[in-house]
């Protein structure tokens, strides 16, 4: 695994039920690792606007709590769900959505990501996102 450890998972869901979830091999942790990939590709997509994602998920990540939590939510409701007969239970079901409402909770500002470097413009500057309204004549932002 690459940005979490298998304690961060337990964490989330107990280790038998992630174990049960996962198992094909014994020593094989390519479907965690798919996982954990593809739960690591939907936090960039969400932060990539404000963070600098190639810093943060560089052969050496940049930890941080919330992201750890975000992506162990994900990664455990993926690993059931995989294995979901018919229905997940509800409990992951919210457990997921909880990691979606802070992924767009950091997206929209409402939520700092603490000792995580900032996406930076060309000069150096941190960029800030510009609103402005275009349907007034003055064109005032």
């Amino acid at each position: 695994m690459k940005y979490i450890t298998p304690e961060d998972i337990e964490d989330v869901i107990q280790s038998r039920l992630f174990i049960e979830s996962i198992a094909n091999n014994a020593n094989d942790d390519s479907i965690m690792t798919n996982i954990e990939s593809k739960a690591i590709d939907l936090v960039k997509s969400y932060i990539s606007t404000k963070y600098d994602v190639s810093k943060i998920f560089s052969d050496t990540p940049i930890l941080n709590g919330i992201l750890i939590q975000i992506i162990s939510q994900i990664v455990a409701y993926r690993a059931v769900r995989r294995n979901a007969a018919r229905k997940v239970p509800e409990d992951y079901i919210e457990v997921y959505k909880d990691a979606i409402n802070m992924l767009a909770k950091i997206q929209s500002g409402a939520i700092k990501l603490e000792n995580i470097p900032l996406k930076t413009i060309e000069e150096g500057n941190t960029s800030n996102l510009m609103y402005g309204n275009n349907r007034k004549e003055d064109y005032y932002i």
